[in-house]
Order: C-alpha cells, then structure tokens, then sequence
C-alpha cells in the first residue's frame, strides 16, 4: 500500500502544498506567497544605509544589518511548518515530503518536529517547476509501502 503523503514544494518566497492522485499525478491543495514580503525588505535594506562606527584609530567600519532576509525566510518557513501540519491532520497524511533549498530544510523540518513524520527530503528548489513535471524529480524517491525516514 503506497502512503498518503503531503508534498511540500518550498523557497523562502512561495510554498506549494500538493499530494499525489491515485493515477499518479500531483494535485495542487494550497498555495502561500511570501515573494512580495521579500521583494520589499529588499527595497527597505537597499535604501537604507548602514551605520558606522569608530574602528582603530579614526577609521570608520559598516556595520552590516544583519541577515535580515535570511531571518524572514525562516519565518516564512515557520508559517509553512504550521500550514502542513494542519493540513496534514485535516486530511489524514502518513507524511510529508519536503522539497526546499538546502539551507531552508533544517528549519522547515524543525518546525514540523514531530508532529508530522517526514517521508523524504529533496534538497532542491523546485516551486518553478510545473506540477505535472514534479514526477520527474518526485516520483521515484518512494518507497512502495511505509514511510521511510530519509533526507536525500
């Protein structure tokens, strides 16, 4: 028996949520748009300058912001974890499948913990890819019964 599993296709800007159809193609639940958020920060950090202090003698040195758009995409992940999680127990699923940048993997999957079995990962980028050619990156990592717990 194949498990029922949620696929979760993610950046730090988009999230597709999707599980697969008896005839093996992937159907579209939900999607989540954080690009705009990102877009803007961008624009906020671009314009404003950085502050500067005094370094060794008279010279002045930039402080740096600090990776604040790297901290909105983990947020932003945060906000997934949350969304698959219900929508997971709402639906029934064995597990999850995450597909996301290798940096955003270990926090998405932090912030499911355990409350939701992860089946696979795919360290890959894969939101612009069409749902109908996710079978080619998705379709043979699965197990033909039970979960199995892996990162790829």
């Amino acid at each position: 028996m194949i498990p029922k599993l949620l696929f979760v296709i993610a950046d730090g800007g988009r999230a597709r949520l999707l599980t697969r159809a008896r005839t093996g193609e992937f159907v579209p639940l939900e999607e989540m748009d954080n690009a705009e958020r990102l877009d803007e920060l961008r624009d906020e950090l671009r314009t404003s300058p950085l502050p500067r202090v005094i370094g060794q003698g008279e010279r002045r040195h930039a402080v740096e912001h600090g990776d604040r758009v790297r901290l909105a995409k983990e947020a932003f992940m945060a906000r997934v974890a949350r969304r698959v999680v219900e929508v997971a127990r709402r639906s029934g699923m064995e597990g999850v499948v995450l597909a996301a940048p290798r940096r955003l993997v270990a926090p998405l999957r932090a912030r499911l913990g355990q409350d939701v079995a992860v089946a696979r990962v795919v360290s890959k980028d894969l939101t612009k890819v069409p749902d109908h050619e996710l079978g080619a990156w998705l379709g043979g990592l699965l197990p033909a019964s039970g979960l199995a717990n892996g990162a790829r």
